[in-house]
């Protein structure tokens, strides 16, 4: 006789509870950057989708408290850079973890600027140049949405995904 799974926990609606259930959607990881009279900015997100394609636009969340949101909405532009399975220590430096100044983070990498003049990863798999179109609040973060002027894609391969509070890759 086959034994039945027990049914799931239900968990308390609480903040960590909640980031806990959001750590088992896996995500694929991005460096956003941004350039203008804001400053030079980048950082890693995984709240990031496609909204239209007409017109073609998609859509990033940051942390109002950042100083990435600032720097985002000063220069009205951002670029969404979808990292590879090797990107990693990308991943890492524009996330916080080496402490590195942001000048010193784009060390890392080869960076072209595309035509909002936001750093483009040149070997990202997708780099999504846009202007803002519009930006919205909900909670600590904004929802800012963006138009595309310009695009640059990698073939295919193994794209850098994150889940569970960890790495993992995929072939995309």
């Amino acid at each position: 006789m086959p034994t039945q799974d027990p049914e799931p926990s239900r968990l308390p609606l609480d903040t960590t509870s909640f980031r806990e259930a959001m750590s088992r959607i896996a995500a694929a990881v991005h460096v956003v950057t941004t350039d203008g009279p804001g400053g030079r900015q980048g950082a890693t997100v995984s709240a990031a989708c496609s909204v239209s394609d007409d017109p073609a636009s998609i859509l990033i969340c940051l942390n109002r408290q950042t100083r990435m949101h600032s720097a985002v909405l000063k220069n009205r532009c951002f670029c969404l850079n979808t990292l590879t399975h090797d990107h990693q220590e990308i991943s890492d430096t524009f996330a916080g973890r080496f402490d590195l100044e942001i000048p010193d983070r784009f060390v890392k990498g080869e960076w072209t600027n595309l035509a909002t003049g936001c750093p483009a990863l040149d070997s990202a798999r997708l780099s999504v140049d846009c202007d803002i179109y519009s930006v919205s609040e909900m909670g600590t973060h904004s929802i800012i949405v963006g138009t595309v002027v310009d695009l640059r894609m990698t073939d295919p391969g193994k794209s850098l995904l994150y889940v569970r509070r960890g790495y993992k890759s995929l072939d995309t």
